[in-house]
């Protein structure tokens, strides 16, 4: 007697809507990211160079306290849409091929490092 084996067929026609929005929090947290390390970039000390020296242009000593809280609080929303993309991934993570998204942990990490680095410096 000869075993016969099922054939699976596929029934999804692609991602489903929790995998959507996994990309989507991916995308609005790298816009995030990008925002606040570049507030955070405007807001450091100016080194003073030649030409600033030769037109004796005054070079700014100090941090942008305003621009650095800018980019707190962009730190801080990022983690939660880190977090929010991190339950979603988490609530689709039933089948072997589901993985947990590399960039949204990432994200995380950094969100909560930049985060710490204001609380604490």
């Amino acid at each position: 007697m000869s075993e016969q084996k099922e054939v699976f067929i596929e029934k999804r026609k692609g991602p489903d809507a929790i995998v959507k929005a996994v990309w989507w929090v991916v995308g609005i947290s790298w816009a995030l990211i990008i925002a606040a390390i570049t507030f955070t970039d405007q807001a450091k000390p100016r080194s003073e160079s030649f030409f600033d020296r030769l037109f004796h242009v005054k070079v700014r000593y100090y941090w942008d306290e305003y621009l650095l809280r800018y980019a707190f609080y962009l730190f801080v929303l990022n983690l939660a849409v880190c977090i929010i993309g991190f339950v979603l991934n988490m609530l689709r993570h039933k089948r072997k091929t589901d993985r947990i998204s590399k960039s949204i942990t990432v994200l995380g990490v950094i969100n909560l490092a930049g985060s710490l680095w204001y609380l604490f410096r």
